[in-house]
């Protein structure tokens, strides 16, 4: 599947950020052709609470699956870490869209968003990611939309890109230096990649890597998290300046728990570069 990733090329559409220094150039293609982009939409919103933060912000060793556990309110997942004297080159990785039904006791509508990205753990300032949010309805409809954010900066919303809960999608973050970068998003499954180039970004500290499901915040509190069917990461990987390769093993194990202490979601390890994240009933 990551040969699709490498063979995608572009037609270009250029937007300006308004917001502070960041700049992006967003190119798309489809079935390995450049296509037209003009249909592109990127809707800026404010930048979401993406980091992993809160009452369970911390970490266990499991001595039977001798897995690092480490608990928070709104990540699950898996979260690793380089050096400062060996920083992050790229992060990439397939993924699920969310499918997601209605947790029982809890107003709809109901969320739950998947991510690849770099920094927002221990170094909780600046984050550079990408992933896809599907939103389940009361009636129990479903839609998703792919996104991507350089916090502190905006979020942005690509519309004009059909997402489907259950499509496979890989993220391909490349970072040149601490303030430019490369995204590319792909729909595997419906053959398209738009690839972002990104420059005069908040500074990263290019330290954190992670394959997360969020429950994330909006608007200061929470949004409703969804139950969702089992959700596979596969191919992940992390390649740092030195060529050193990070991936599930010896990485954080992340699970989420609310305030009464249920665990909401947890990721289980396959291999050393595949894990699937499963759903809690709390």
């Amino acid at each position: 599947m990551r040969s699709l990733v490498h063979s995608l090329l572009v037609t270009a559409l250029m937007i300006w950020s308004a917001v502070a220094d960041l700049r992006y150039v967003a190119t798309l293609e489809q079935d390995g052709r450049a296509v037209d982009a003009s249909h592109i939409e990127f809707v800026k919103t404010p930048p979401l609470r993406h980091g992993r933060h809160g009452r369970h912000a911390s970490s266990r060793r499991d001595a039977n699956a001798k897995d690092n556990i480490s608990y928070s309110d709104n990540w699950c997942g898996v979260s690793h870490r380089s050096t400062p004297s060996d920083p992050v080159s790229n992060i990439f990785g397939y993924f699920t869209v969310p499918d997601l039904k209605l947790r029982p006791g809890i107003p709809a509508p109901q969320f739950a968003a998947a991510w690849i990205g770099v920094d927002g753990a221990k170094c909780n300032s600046t984050m550079l990611q990408a992933g896809v949010t599907t939103v389940v309805n009361a009636n129990g409809g479903q839609s998703a939309s792919a996104w991507w954010e350089w916090f502190p900066e905006a979020s942005y919303s690509i519309k004009g890109l059909t997402v489907k809960p259950g499509d496979w999608m890989s993220i391909n973050i490349t970072i040149k230096d601490e303030r430019t970068a490369r995204v590319v998003v792909t729909n595997a499954q419906r053959g398209y990649a738009i690839t972002l180039a990104l420059t005069e970004g908040p500074k990263l500290c290019r330290l954190d890597t992670e394959w997360i499901l969020e429950d994330f915040y909006e608007k200061n509190a929470q949004v409703a998290f969804a139950t969702f069917s089992d959700l596979w990461f596969l191919d992940v990987a992390a390649t740092t300046v030195a060529g050193k390769t990070i991936g599930v093993d010896g990485a954080a194990m992340v699970h989420m728990k609310n305030e009464t202490g249920s665990v909401l979601c947890w990721p289980e390890q396959w291999d050393s570069s595949n894990f699937v994240v499963l759903s809690g009933s709390g």
